[in-house]
């Protein structure tokens, strides 16, 4: 399993690069590559998502891997201070940013994103809207599948809903909503009653649990988008 950082990526398209290095750097290119995005508070890395962004790596010879790098803060001293809203935010232009800097380098390489918990609702974000820019052209197309892990814009209805909640987070989509401008055929997001986060429940215990319930579940649908 070979991983590497988001960091690289943006350093590698700053500088101009000789067309020998270029066409070096598009050989390399992974056939896979996944995104993975940490819940509120999770040191930096790839939180909870961990488990399932391993799952996937490990299905694909030659699969990468970055961690999404953002706050993942909702105003804890621990985390800087940075707002619910504004660490979200950030994290939006994040995802936006890692993702296309990786398909203008590699065009042909097919992207997965994971995001737990709020590093499912910038995951939404880039797909769906709701903080800023999106996704869009080529970058967007590049993204063969998203899976949301406890994300707090769950609402019940959507068509790419999977769990047992029938309510929605504490930052749920609106009734009516639509996502715009991804396909909700890419997509799956995970959510269950109990969870008090993408859901109305009120055991926080079960927040984390989303891998071990829905892992092979989830790793089954990517696998499906991939081919």
């Amino acid at each position: 399993m070979k991983t590497s950082t988001v960091i690289p990526i943006l350093a590698g398209l700053a500088s101009a690069t000789p067309l020998g290095n270029d066409i070096e750097a598009r050989q390399s290119c992974p056939g896979v590559y996944v995104f993975g995005a940490r819940e509120t508070t999770a040191p930096a890395g790839y939180g909870t998502s961990a488990g399932l962004v391993n799952q996937v790596v490990s299905s694909y010879s030659g699969a990468q891997s970055a961690a999404i790098s953002y706050p993942a803060c909702g105003g804890q001293a621990s985390c800087g201070g940075v707002s619910y809203d504004n660490s979200a935010t950030q994290g939006t232009a994040a995802v936006v940013s890692a993702v296309t800097s990786l398909n203008s380098r590699c065009p042909s390489t097919k992207i997965v994103l994971i995001g737990y918990s709020q590093g499912g609702q910038i995951m939404d974000n880039a797909l769906c809207g709701g903080a800023g820019a999106t996704l869009n052209g080529n970058a967007l197309a590049a993204v063969k599948a998203a899976i949301f892990l406890g994300d707090p814009h769950y609402s019940n209805g959507l068509p790419y809903n999977v769990g047992t909640c029938k309510a929605g987070g504490f930052a749920a989509r609106p009734s009516g909503f639509q996502c715009s401008p991804a396909s909700p055929n890419i997509i799956k997001s995970y959510c269950d009653a109990q969870d008090p986060y993408c859901c109305n429940g009120n055991d926080a215990n079960h927040h984390q649990q989303y891998v071990s319930i829905y892992g092979a579940q989830a790793l089954a649908f990517i696998k499906s988008k991939l081919g």
